[in-house]
């Protein structure tokens, strides 16, 4: 790369330290959050809210909260001050930012195996995530229509789980490095011998097995074969975020498009590839883990998450929404594109063993 090219990359680092229709087929589609519900419905949700609004009063002011590192903790005071009014509760959030959301879900089953109550009471998480906990029975059904949660496609894995945010996954690159006209257009251009050293695969290798989904093995297979022939730089996705604004790479093959807005406002040269077909939509998703010390709490806070209330806070502090509700932002993101939803089938009985693959052939054991 030439000299111009990666100063301007460390000026625009500096710059960001200094800084404080519907889906397309391939996509599940998606519905309004509501809908009109019946005087007699809505009464039987108030009175179930208020016996677990009871039920929550005994189990404590204290709450550990696990979401993603995308959070910043200056939000939680936020989200915590509208869960409570919302509730009429007084609960502290003691908020724990993702490090490895796979390391931590394996840690939370570790606790549930041995008998011991989960380190936290809620676990923001992705789909991929949930679906480990979902396959090792780690996590349980709930009543989502009594909490208000009446959109039957937010609800995941057998009724266990609700996608209260969507993240747009796809290949991000360097501008300052790479022109519009030589940016990656579709998934297989990151094969092209350009990006061969200059590439970045990141431990969150799920995002391969998603293309699995439509692909099917055989032809992900091939194309990991392909990208692991490109002698790719490995890490966690935020470490290659800050190898890619470097300059030390000129492209990430997959990222979140949530992940570099920050990035972004701070001058950083970091642009995400709308046009690659189909674009990953992950969920985050909140659930009642088995044993957790706080069950009620949890119930209400994924409830919360899928509120007005909720959807607006998170919409402000990490800039992402629930595809699933009408109007939404990630709602209109998605409309008109590619978008590819995990399935829930594929989720359970595929993603884990693929990724595990696709993570080998590329380098991580």
């Amino acid at each position: 790369m030439g000299r111009l090219g990666r100063a301007l990359c460390v000026l625009s680092l500096a710059a960001a330290l200094a800084c404080g229709g519907g889906p397309s087929s391939s996509s599940s589609g998606s519905s309004s959050a509501g809908g009109s519900t019946s005087a007699a419905a809505s009464g039987a949700a108030t009175g179930s809210l208020s016996a677990l609004r009871d039920a929550a009063l005994k189990e404590g002011d204290v709450f550990e909260f696990y979401a993603p590192s995308s959070l910043n903790a200056e939000n939680v005071p936020q989200l915590q001050a509208a869960f409570n009014k919302k509730y009429g509760l007084n609960v502290t959030f003691k908020y724990t930012p993702s490090g490895s959301m796979t390391r931590d879900a394996a840690r939370v089953l570790t606790e549930i195996a041995a008998g011991q109550p989960p380190t936290w009471d809620i676990m923001l998480m992705t789909d991929a995530q949930y679906a480990t906990l979902y396959n090792n029975d780690a996590i349980e059904k709930t009543d989502w229509a009594a909490l208000g949660v009446t959109n039957q496609k937010a609800i995941l894995y057998d009724g266990t789980s609700a996608a209260f945010a969507t993240q747009f996954g796809g290949p991000v690159y360097n501008t300052s490095l790479v022109r519009a006209d030589e940016a990656p257009k579709d998934w297989n251009d990151l094969l092209d011998p350009r990006w061969r050293g200059k590439l970045g695969v990141s431990t969150a290798t799920h995002h391969l097995a998603r293309l699995a989904q439509l692909w099917g093995d055989d032809r992900t297979t091939r194309f990991v074969e392909g990208l692991a022939a490109q002698q790719p730089a490995l890490g966690r996705l935020q470490e290659l975020q800050t190898r890619l604004q470097l300059c030390e790479i000129a492209v990430l093959s997959s990222t979140y498009k949530s992940l570099i807005l920050d990035a972004r406002r701070a001058g950083a040269p970091l642009q995400f590839a709308d046009t690659v077909k189909p674009i990953i939509a992950a969920q985050t998703n909140a659930g009642v883990i088995k044993g957790v010390r706080r069950p009620t709490l949890a119930r209400l806070a994924a409830a919360f998450l899928l509120s007005p209330e909720g959807q607006a806070i998170w919409q402000e502090a990490v800039e992402e929404s629930s595809m699933f509700i009408d109007g939404s932002p990630s709602f209109q993101y998605a409309h008109g594109r590619d978008v590819l939803v995990l399935d829930a089938r594929f989720a359970v009985e595929q993603l884990e063993p693929l990724t595990e693959k696709y993570g080998r052939m590329v380098g991580y054991r």
